[in-house]
């Protein structure tokens, strides 16, 4: 029997309808003022733009510009050219940016695209979807899938990166859509490995489910007024929410790439989630990691009201960056020996300057 949900009343659809395009619209203006005066997350900016043809996507209105980073290892990282030769073939990995699927754009992303290139010396292509509630699933899966396999083919970049060594993963939303395109069958095979962060897998649960698995100490979660309009935009009514372009908690362990690299936060609704995930494929998965983030909550990488407090905010961004410097590290391990398993994620790492801040379960 397919899982659907019975639609919300009237009043809460309306409600929910106008809180979407209220957020949407806000966002929109937000980061137009930021670009304008190009500060906070501008800094970190794109070595170049790639734009795929408009009449390869499924529709005009699909995003089709894409923004790539140059690790700083490559002879040319400065320029703002597209390279037009190379001595080396680099990894790619493709970023998906989160947002609940109603906000957001690659440049909320740029320090960890920056970041993660020089650090785990990859090419990062960054990439838009449609929101929500102007479109809806699957036309995000269908997009961004469409534009994956265009630019992997694209003879601008094909040339410089290495086709056996392709990552894909994003935070929150962008890591539900980047698992849902890894097993797409335009895709199945060119994509090795995936990385969601704190993802949202299984649509199934309710909200008021989820928030229930989290620990009883737990804060305020910054998911719990929002989940269930987030899901209202996005999901149609009528869906089955087993679907596992939808929900990639229900994929096949056969159609999912071998190396994966989950990353959880002990105090989000969405750990469940990520737990899940890791208890159904963990033990049928060569190469799967799941990282739960002790004492921070949703968005704890990108969380702008309590990181105004600079106590927080630097303790944030310790664990942060420690979160990258892991999957930096995972991914140049896969990446250098395709063949060799990690270890088996079952101790706790030590030795960092967080400690056991960040325990493998």
């Amino acid at each position: 029997m397919p899982t659907v949900f019975p639609p919300p009343p009237l009043h809460r659809r309306i409600q929910f309808y106008l809180k979407l395009l209220w957020m949407n619209n806000f966002v929109r203006f937000y980061l137009f003022v930021r670009r304008l005066y190009r500060f906070g997350y501008y800094k970190d900016l794109p070595t170049f733009n790639l734009t795929i043809p408009q009449d390869r996507l499924p529709s005009y209105w699909s995003p089709s510009t894409v923004e790539v980073y140059l690790p700083k290892s490559y002879p040319t990282s400065t320029s703002s050219t597209i390279p037009t030769s190379s001595s080396k073939r680099y990894p790619l990995l493709i970023s998906i940016h989160g947002g609940g699927f109603n906000v957001g754009h690659p440049v909320l992303d740029s320090e960890f695209n920056r970041y993660i290139s020089d650090a785990a010396s990859c090419i990062v292509v960054a990439l838009a979807y449609r929101k929500t509630p102007y479109t809806r699933w699957p036309v995000q899966v269908h997009d961004l899938t469409a534009l994956v396999v265009e630019i992997l083919k694209d003879e601008r970049i094909s040339h410089f990166y290495d086709p056996s060594k392709v990552a894909i993963g994003g935070f929150s939303a962008g890591g539900n859509l980047s698992t849902a395109l890894s097993i797409q069958p335009e895709l199945r095979g060119k994509i090795q490995t995936i990385f969601p962060i704190y993802p949202v897998l299984d649509f199934t649960m309710t909200t008021k489910e989820k928030l229930a698995s989290r620990p009883k100490n737990a804060p305020p979660d910054v998911l719990r007024t929002m989940g269930d309009f987030f899901s209202f935009g996005y999901i149609p009514r009528g869906t089955d929410r087993e679907n596992p372009s939808l929900s990639p908690l229900f994929a096949k362990a056969e159609d999912l790439p071998e190396n994966i690299y989950l990353v959880g936060c002990e105090y989000d609704m969405l750990n469940i989630d990520a737990k899940k995930f890791y208890q159904k494929f963990g033990k049928v998965k060569k190469n799967i990691v799941y990282e739960e983030v002790k004492d921070v909550r949703h968005g704890f990488t990108h969380q702008s009201i309590e990181r105004m407090d600079p106590k927080a905010h630097e303790r944030l961004s310790k664990i942060t960056f420690e979160v990258y410097d892991r999957l930096a590290v995972w991914l140049t391990d896969i990446w250098g020996n395709e063949k060799k398993a990690v270890e088996a994620p079952v101790e706790e790492r030590g030795g960092s300057e967080l400690g056991d801040d960040i325990v493998i379960l």
